[in-house]
């Protein structure tokens, strides 16, 4: 706990303040956006036209293709306003947990986590100091899991900041936007919140220990934001081949989160960006698929780190 302390203090500094604000805002900027994009998409569902309208006196009644056209208007009118209403539910206060889980277990925590374990862990070797951590406690595997537990828990604080400011900004978002109400109770939003975010802590602890392995490797703080930012997106391009989709990290953690594969179009909110890099094709991995790829993961990248750090030279 003495270690755990220390690291959690050298958190706090700038670095960790200045990534929560640009997360935060990120948030809060494409909740704006994306309550824009609903309110005019509802704006400009077309309205069902009559046969009359469509070229056809008051008497005759609509041929064949008239009916299918306003079949086609009519789901199309149905798919904006079920747009507008997801995202007012996206937004609101209660359910505003599992749109930053999605977001924070996808490339923006990706991004986030990498530059806070750049300064954290592999800033010690740019800065010289990890001698002297090594002589204050001499058993370094106590000395990466003190960091990869707080370079987890600042994940997780990343995940309450910003369910904060979407708490704080989604009711005046839906009211400023006039988005229909989604009419789903409190209890339904919190448990929704409450799952979500309870699976980002698992995907935040793998990332954090790709981030952990990564400043073993490179020893310097660009090293190990490049290194972590890098492989997750190497990893996003593997998830879109057939033959090793399945077998990626980045298949696992979709699979895990729930997070549906081919959204190739932009929604109105969008509750990830993750799986609109993966293209749909084959069964989606399953919860329990995902759930032991990635434990498998953090333990495969955890070892490593601690086999390559006891035997590493530290000047």
């Amino acid at each position: 706990m003495r270690l755990l302390r220390a690291e959690l203090r050298k958190l706090d500094r700038p670095l960790l303040y200045g990534v929560t604000f640009a997360s935060a805002l990120f948030c809060v900027l494409l909740a704006v956006t994306g309550a824009s994009n609903a309110r005019q998409g509802a704006q400009e569902a077309v309205p069902i036209p009559s046969c009359a309208t469509m070229g056809v006196q008051e008497g005759p009644p609509c041929t064949a293709a008239q009916k299918r056209m306003r079949v086609r208007i009519t789901v199309l009118r149905m798919r904006h306003l079920a747009i507008a209403t997801h995202t007012a539910a996206q937004l609101n206060p209660a359910a505003a947990g599992a749109e930053t889980a999605g977001l924070m277990a996808s490339l923006p925590g990706v991004l986030a986590l990498s530059l806070l374990a750049g300064g954290h862990i592999g800033g010690e070797w740019s800065g010289r100091t990890l001698k002297s951590v090594l002589t204050a406690c001499g058993h370094r595997w106590r000395v990466l899991a003190a960091k990869l537990v707080s370079l987890w828990l600042a994940g997780a604080a990343l995940i309450g900041a910003c369910w904060a400011a979407l708490a704080v900004a989604g009711p005046v978002l839906v009211r400023a936007y006039r988005l229909p109400d989604p009419h789903e109770t409190v209890a339904e939003a919190v448990r929704w919140s409450g799952a979500q975010a309870g699976r980002a802590l698992l995907v935040l602890a793998v990332f954090s220990a790709v981030s952990l392995l990564a400043a073993v490797v490179t020893r310097s703080t660009i090293g190990t934001t490049a290194t972590t930012a890098g492989t997750f997106i190497v990893m996003l391009a593997l998830a879109a081949l057939p033959g090793t989709g399945r077998w990626t990290p980045a298949t696992w953690v979709q699979g895990w989160m729930g997070f549906a594969a081919g959204q190739g179009s932009i929604t109105a909110l969008p509750d990830n960006f993750w799986s609109r890099f993966i293209t749909a094709g084959g069964a989606e991995p399953g919860r329990l698929f995902g759930l032991t790829g990635l434990a498998a993961t953090f333990l495969a990248c955890a070892t490593v780190a601690v086999v390559l750090f006891r035997s590493a030279d530290v000047t």
